[in-house]
C-alpha cells in the first residue's frame, strides 16, 4: 500500500459526515442536495464537431486543488451525478460534469430524439478533447482527473490512449471496454448495420421507465427512484435504446480501447462491478491488464451503476473515489 494512503483514509471519515443515506434519502437530497446544486452549479454549452452542441454542469471552486472531470454512461445526464458532486463538496476541486453527443442534454443526433445514436466513436474523443481544452484547461492551472462512467468511461480510456499526457489520472466506473451480448447478437448487429443501422437495437424502442425489480442497474430503490424522477424532472434527458450502429461504434470503440490499453501511462482507478450484466468481464480485466499503473477494485454485490447503489456498496466506491483524488493532489503538490 502506498505510504500515504493511510493518512489520506484517515481523513475521510469527516469528509463523508455530511453524505446522505437511503433512510431519509429523498427527504435529504430535497433538503441537502437539490439545493445546493442549485447554488453552486452553473450550465454550460460549447459547439462538438459537425455543428452538435454539447452541455455540460459547471461546480467551481475559487482556488481548485484538481479538476474533476465527469462523464456519463448511456441515456444518462449531469443529473444523475448531483448526489456525486455534493459529495466531493469538501474537496477544494472544480468538477466539470459533460453529456456527450446524443447524450442526456446535450444535441441528439437524429430526428427521432428517442434513439440514441452516434455517426463515428471516435467524435466523442473529439468532443473530450475540445471540451477539456476550451473549457476546463483555461479555468485551472490544477490537476485535471477524468471520471467516466460505462461510455464515459470507454470515452476516457480512448482519449488517454489518443494522448496519454492529456490528463493528469483517472478514475474508471464499469468503462464500456466490451459489450456483454452474446456472439450471434453481434453478428446479426453487424448485418443490420448494413442496411443504415438507424433502427433500434432488436426489442428496442423509445424511452420507458422501469420498475425497480425489473432494473439491472442498482440495489438501491431509492437511487433508483432518484434516477427516473430526474427524467421526470428534465424530460429533455430522456432516452430509449440504443441504434444497430450506436452498439457497433461502440464495440469498436471497446476494441480500441482493450487493444490500446498500454498507451495509457497516467495513474488510473478501475471499479468492476461484480453483478454487472452490461460489461463484460473478461474485457476489463484484459484492458485493466494491460494498463501501467492501474489499480482495479472488484465491487462485490454491485451491480452496474455503482455510484447510485446501497449505501454499503456506494461508500466503499466512494472512499475509494476520495483517497485517490487526495492522492492525486498529494502528488501535484510534492
Amino acid at each position: 500500500m502506498n505510504k500515504t494512503l493511510p493518512a489520506i483514509l484517515a481523513v475521510l471519515v469527516p469528509l463523508t459526515a455530511g453524505a446522505i443515506g437511503e433512510q431519509d434519502f429523498e427527504r435529504d437530497w430535497n433538503s441537502k442536495v437539490g439545493p445546493w446544486m442549485a447554488e453552486h452549479s452553473v450550465p454550460g454549452k460549447l459547439p462538438g464537431a459537425q455543428g452538435v452542441t454539447l452541455r455540460y454542469l459547471a461546480v467551481e471552486a475559487p482556488e481548485p486543488r484538481a479538476a474533476l472531470v465527469v462523464l456519463g454512461g448511456h441515456s444518462e445526464s449531469f443529473y444523475k451525478y448531483a448526489e456525486l458532486m455534493y459529495d466531493l463538496r469538501d474537496l477544494g476541486i472544480s468538477i466539470y460534469a459533460l453529456d456527450p453527443r446524443g447524450q442526456g442534454a446535450s444535441d441528439r443526433l437524429l430526428p427521432d430524439r428517442q434513439k440514441s445514436h452516434v455517426d463515428r466513436w471516435r467524435n466523442y474523443v473529439d468532443d473530450l478533447s475540445r471540451f477539456i481544452t476550451t473549457v476546463v484547461r483555461p479555468r485551472t492551472t490544477a490537476p485535471v482527473i477524468a471520471l467516466g462512467h460505462s461510455l464515459g468511461g470507454g470515452i476516457v480510456a480512448a482519449y488517454l490512449e489518443q494522448d496519454p499526457s492529456a490528463l493528469d489520472s483517472a478514475i474508471l466506473s464499469a468503462p464500456l471496454v466490451g459489450h456483454k451480448v452474446s456472439g450471434a447478437v453481434k453478428a446479426l448487429l453487424g448485418v443490420l448495420d448494413v442496411f443504415g443501422g438507424t433502427g433500434y437495437v432488436p426489442g428496442g424502442g423509445p424511452f420507458t421507465p422501469v420498475a425497480f425489480e425489473a432494473n439491472k442497474e442498482t440495489h438501491s430503490r431509492v437511487r433508483h427512484a432518484r434516477k427516473f424522477q430526474d427524467y421526470a424532472d428534465h424530460p429533455e434527458i430522456r432516452l430509449g435504446f440504443p441504434t444497430v450502429h450506436w452498439m457497433v461504434e461502440t464495440s469498436r470503440m471497446a476494441q480500441s480501447v482493450v487493444a490500446g490499453a498500454s498507451r495509457i501511462t497516467v495513474p488510473t482507478l478501475v471499479f468492476q462491478a461484480e453483478q454487472d450484466e452490461y460489461v463484460e468481464a473478461r474485457a476489463l480485466e484484459s484492458f485493466t491488464a494491460g494498463v501501467n499503473g492501474c489499480r482495479r477494485v472488484m465491487v462485490p454485490g454491485a451491480r452496474h451503476e455503482m455510484l447510485i447503489e446501497t449505501d454499503a456498496i456506494r461508500d466503499t466506491v466512494l472512499a475509494e473515489i476520495h483517497a485517490f483524488i487526495l492522492g492525486r493532489i498529494a502528488a501535484a503538490g510534492s
